[in-house]
């Protein structure tokens, strides 16, 4: 596989990879048996009640409110951080994302320490997740959206240039109701050192027949399948800004 290009200056804000699964062997103690597998390069451990999860309806793919409990375990920085819940794994990178070959062996060393802890989990769903923010301009409207985006929904005449929200989301199947790729675009307001921000989220998930894959293998393409359609939905005008420090 070609190497990805890794940018000076990108703009990513977190990249997530999460398992759904099953277990019987599920107890109060296994967050501190997983603590003492993974505390050498995550020594912080605090506990949380606002869990999370991907939801999948018929509204398509969104973010859910969890109730279960949750444990994070944060690296010594506080940039990295994994996340376990009786049924939910996640490993969260936050800047400054070093490259992909550096998250995936963080993302291996959390799977390995969470199946010597719990040796018999069945997964029944992964996924992987780029949240990217961009700044389009000096404020939001549809000709600065298009300088940035090469995906972009058309608009009544009647709405003119300037747009104060933009939302849209894509779905496409990848494999027929088994591997899905998600991207969705979001418009936030004025914040510091963004006069007008976009999240531009990337999301691969295979949400059934799922546990005998072979993780290492399934990690490869969906970054692939990610990486494609990160460099295929935006303008090359863009992409070079991501070198401008």
């Amino acid at each position: 596989m070609t190497k990805n290009k890794v940018y000076k200056n990108p703009p990513l804000v977190e990249a997530v990879f999460e398992l759904f699964y099953t277990t019987t062997n599920w107890s109060p103690v296994i967050p501190g048996v997983f603590y003492n597998e993974i505390k050498e390069s995550f020594p912080n451990i605090s506990k949380s009640q606002t869990g999370f999860g991907i939801l999948l309806d018929n509204q398509g793919i969104r973010l859910g409110g969890g109730n279960s409990e949750m444990t994070q375990y944060k690296s010594q920085l506080n940039d990295t951080l994994v996340q376990l819940t009786s049924n939910l794994f996640t490993v969260n990178k936050l800047p400054k994302y070093q490259d992909w070959d550096s998250f995936k062996k963080t993302i291996h060393y959390s799977i390995d320490g969470l199946k010597r802890s719990l040796p018999d989990i069945k997964i029944t769903r992964i996924g992987l997740k780029f949240i990217n923010k961009i700044n389009i301009g000096s404020e939001h409207s549809f000709e600065n959206f298009k300088r940035i985006f090469k995906v972009y929904p058309i608009i009544p005449s009647t709405f003119g240039n300037n747009l104060s929200s933009i939302q849209m989301n894509l779905e496409s199947p990848v494999i027929p109701d088994t591997e899905i790729l998600a991207v969705s675009f979001t418009s936030l307001r004025k914040e510091p050192n963004f006069t007008a921000p976009v999240i531009f989220q990337l999301y691969y998930t295979r949400i059934k027949e799922a546990s005998e894959l072979v993780i290492e293998d399934w990690l490869e393409n969906a970054h692939a399948n990610l990486h494609e359609t990160f460099i295929n939905g935006l303008t090359e005008s863009c992409i070079k800004s991501f070198d401008n420090v």
